[in-house]
């Protein structure tokens, strides 16, 4: 896959890389900080090689899902990522994040390899911040 990769990382304090791995592989995890703003996010995650995950809101049209590509418990997750608007699903793109304890907490690496057609992906890195920052709030 050629194109850009963005690359973003996140303190998340008093959190553990467990903590944090767990918030990021599970239902119950992931719909505490993802869009708990969006009242009809659904949540679904096999967390395993070859797993599927689904995040969508019907009511705002937007959603992503893959399959797990790698998940190497408490240090590191691959995953593809398909973002969708109105149900239609984009290119497939890979995502690689690793978790590293740090600082009486837990740093958050993310590689994001963008399609050549994704542009300079601006909108994926606000949108992966903002998430991000809801994920750190979990334990502030």
């Amino acid at each position: 896959m050629s194109g850009k990769t963005l690359e973003l990382s996140q303190h998340i304090p008093n959190a553990t890389p467990q903590q944090v791995y767990t918030a990021l592989t599970t239902t119950d995890g992931l719909a505490r900080w993802w869009w708990p703003h969006i009242a009809d996010t659904t949540y679904s995650m096999d967390a395993r090689v070859g797993g599927a995950y689904d995040i969508r809101s019907v009511a705002a049209g937007i959603g992503a899902r893959g399959e797990f590509l790698a998940l190497e418990p408490f240090s590191r997750l691959g995953f593809t990522w398909n973002w969708m608007n109105d149900g239609i699903s984009t290119v497939e793109e890979k995502v690689e994040i690793t978790l590293e304890a740090q600082d009486e907490g837990t740093l958050l690496r993310l590689s994001h390899h963008l399609a050549p057609e994704a542009g300079d992906g601006d909108d994926l890195r606000q949108g992966w911040s903002d998430v991000l920052a809801r994920l750190a709030e979990l334990w502030s």
